[in-house]
């Protein structure tokens, strides 16, 4: 999270959310502590961006549904303080500038030293994340002064090249299959040419949307060696490519009535495991 990041209070100017969510995900994917993000886009949302299941993720809102927060000082500093109490870790707020449009800058200033005394001698970051336009110099500075200012590392914030031009075929929502599973689909081969981390980190969530388990290329995000990284994506890439020739095989026995032995078979090419006993097991069937 970048060696100039210690422990304690941190705000960050938010230029480009998306930047930022990828830097969250990318933490989220190396963290060994706990991390905690509260944001303004439901799961839902979040989900085009980050592996949900690597953190704990809260919806700031005022719709009262699973996995939301309402937006008040009081629910936003008991979460945190009872996530200080007990982990360690890396917490990200974002949407500072509707709790002050809410609740008046003074207001949030006193939710963040009380934050601040919270954080006092514990193992924890906490970054404030906020469009800068909604203050003026003077309320920056008193913001400031509880929260230093801290931008993301360079290197975590790369730029989409043009030459990839195959996310056009990105999945949102995949369809689902008569069994209720998603469907799975062929996607365009990345080339090497324009290949990146962040290019990597997106085919990554177009593929867990399909419900496939590929977190064996995860450590490929954080190779410096783009060559090695693009060797693995490769490996698990034919990986995909098999689970998705199974899957449609399956189709056909579940349309036959083979159904509870289908759901069983899916579960284990979707996690990318037993292609040779699934092949053989179908072949029995068919």
């Amino acid at each position: 999270m970048g060696e100039s990041m210690d422990f304690g209070l941190w705000t960050l100017h938010l230029n480009d959310p998306e930047d930022m969510l990828a830097w969250v995900d990318s933490q989220a994917l190396k963290a060994d502590g706990h991390v905690l993000l509260i944001s303004r886009l439901p799961q839902r949302r979040l989900l085009e961006h980050i592996h949900l299941d690597k953190l704990e993720a809260h919806w700031l809102t005022n719709h009262d549904v699973a996995g939301s927060i309402q937006p008040s000082v009081e629910a936003i500093i008991g979460l945190l303080n009872s996530r200080f109490a007990a982990h360690e870790g890396l917490a990200i707020l974002e949407g500072l500038e509707w709790l002050i449009s809410l609740h008046g800058l003074d207001e949030v200033l006193k939710m963040v030293m009380k934050l601040a005394d919270s954080l006092h001698r514990k193992p924890w970051r906490l970054v404030l994340a906020l469009d800068t336009n909604v203050l003026d110099q003077v309320g920056l500075k008193r913001l400031h002064r509880e929260a230093p200012e801290w931008s993301m590392p360079t290197e975590d914030n790369v730029s989409i090249p043009n030459v990839v031009e195959d996310f056009s075929d990105e999945i949102v929502e995949a369809p689902l299959s008569e069994d209720g599973e998603s469907k799975l689909a062929f996607l365009t081969r990345l080339p090497r040419n324009g290949f990146t981390p962040d290019i990597l980190r997106r085919r990554i969530l177009q593929w867990r949307r399909m419900g496939l388990d590929v977190s064996e290329v995860e450590p490929a995000m954080f190779d410096d060696d783009l060559d090695r990284a693009f060797e693995l994506y490769k490996v698990v890439e034919d990986q995909v490519r098999t689970a998705i020739e199974l899957d449609n095989r399956l189709d056909i026995l579940y349309e036959r009535g083979v159904r509870s032995e289908v759901v069983k078979m899916r579960f284990r090419v979707r996690q990318l495991t037993g292609f040779a006993e699934v092949e053989a097991r179908i072949n029995e069937l068919i």
